[in-house]
């Protein structure tokens, strides 16, 4: 996994967590209007594009990779908006390269670094009946000239700590693929475990 963060790549929470980056316009355009994600306890939701997770709301939290010995450093900062929806990743190292340091879930259109590319994401969450889980999949799509340019997947599952409402821990997964030749180690698929605190 240190290989994928010096190359500058990275990334659904289940807790759970997922991310994908695929080929879509406007806001929510391209995506079902709902899906079916597995929460930490096995059991199954349908959510609604755009819902979030209610023990997120207002939140902000940093990733680190968790290893038996401790912690990496840093490397996403993700924060919630007032439904637990996924707002945006800061400091992000999810192709930086190409998406830059924040990357943004409203479902609008946002250029990238890359000349003529631009980007639409958002996402789907919900938690477990006892709000100890939970789960998401995100959704992105990169795309020039009207073209689908980079798809990804990220997935993580994961629950909060039962004496630490301020830490939560799962896998994190993620699989980017980018048709574009000229964006040297940009396509990855890596799953490994996290912790997260909360900033705020």
């Amino acid at each position: 996994m240190k290989k994928i963060l010096h190359a500058g790549l990275i990334v659904v929470l289940t807790f759970a967590f997922t991310l994908l980056l695929a080929g879509c316009g406007g806001a929510g355009a391209g995506l079902p209007d709902e899906i079916t994600i597995e929460l930490p306890d096995g059991t199954t939701q349908v959510v609604s594009l755009g819902a979030g997770v209610p023990s997120l709301a207002n939140s902000t939290w940093e990733f680190f990779e968790s290893y038996d010995s401790g912690q990496s450093a840093a490397f996403l900062i993700i924060t919630f908006g007032p439904e637990g929806n996924l707002e945006r990743f800061d400091d992000n190292t999810i192709a930086p390269q190409v998406f830059g340091d924040t990357i943004h879930f409203d479902g609008e259109r946002h250029p990238t670094n890359q000349p003529g590319l631009s980007y639409a994401a958002a996402t789907y969450g919900a938690e477990t009946s006892d709000a100890t889980g939970f789960a998401f999949e995100g959704r992105l799509t990169a795309y020039a000239a009207g073209l689908t340019a980079a798809m990804a997947e990220a997935n993580a599952s994961g629950t909060f700590a039962p004496d630490d409402p301020d830490t939560m821990t799962g896998t994190f997964t993620i699989k980017t693929e980018v048709t574009i030749t000229n964006i040297p180690e940009a396509n990855v698929d890596e799953t490994f475990a996290f912790v997260a605190h909360r900033v705020e």
